[in-house]
């Protein structure tokens, strides 16, 4: 009966064994998901700081562009210079 005892505890300690290491790379395993997931928490933060500059840019352009098409002086005469130009600027 011992030998059944000592075997017995033999396989509990190398299933243990096991066990722990398996929990130990589990662990591991969770701690690197944890830094890509706040990476890409990061990543979508600068987004969307980036999308409301990029929102806030259009936005002066297009009341720069509106000022100019309809703003006091704009249906004054141009030089031959400025209409070439502004035809590329405006096509």
């Amino acid at each position: 009966m011992t030998r059944w005892g000592i075997l017995a505890a033999v396989f509990g300690v190398l299933v243990a064994g096991a066990l722990a290491l398996e929990l130990k790379d589990t662990r591991a395993e969770l701690a690197a998901a944890e830094a890509r997931a706040a990476a890409f928490e990061e990543a979508a933060r600068i987004h969307r700081r980036h999308v409301v500059q990029l929102e806030a840019a259009k936005a002066e352009a297009g009341a720069l562009d509106r000022e100019l098409q309809e703003g006091e002086g704009a249906d004054a005469a141009l030089s031959d210079y400025l209409v070439r130009g502004a035809g590329r600027v405006w096509p």
